[in-house]
């Protein structure tokens, strides 16, 4: 449960500094692969914070290992994300979502990465 609500806490946080309208900082696409465990991570994201608190967040997607995103340029530390469901519910009946990577990997993540405003921005990430 707190990881579920970190993490939309952090998602209500990128949307608040990204906003609606089209304008905004510029980005760079970072692809890569992700894998926990020696696994590629199914379905989930990852938020891309500025070192430092300073600056613009960005977020990407992981699909069957396969990382996309559009990221600000500059040092970021990343933050990884990836829920289950379960068979239990909570007091109003709805069903229990866990986290699949500790929060070593997401609030608590020590994963940095520089985001090149040049490119090639290609990530290999295994997180274990």
């Amino acid at each position: 449960m707190i990881a579920r609500m970190t993490f939309c806490g952090l998602m209500l946080g990128v949307a608040a500094i990204l906003g609606c309208g089209s304008s905004g900082p510029t980005t760079y696409p970072v692809t890569g692969n992700v894998t926990y465990k020696g696994e590629p991570i199914e379905t989930g994201s990852v938020v891309f914070d500025p070192v430092g608190g300073a600056g613009i967040s960005g977020m990407g997607g992981i699909q069957n290992g396969k990382l996309t995103a559009e990221v600000p340029a500059g040092e970021m530390i990343l933050r990884f994300s990836s829920m289950k469901s379960t068979d239990k519910k909570d007091e109003y009946g709805e069903l229990i979502t866990e986290s699949l990577i500790p929060d070593k990997y997401n609030a608590n993540s020590e994963i940095r990465k520089t985001i090149s405003a040049d490119g090639p921005n290609e990530l290999d990430i295994k997180l274990e």
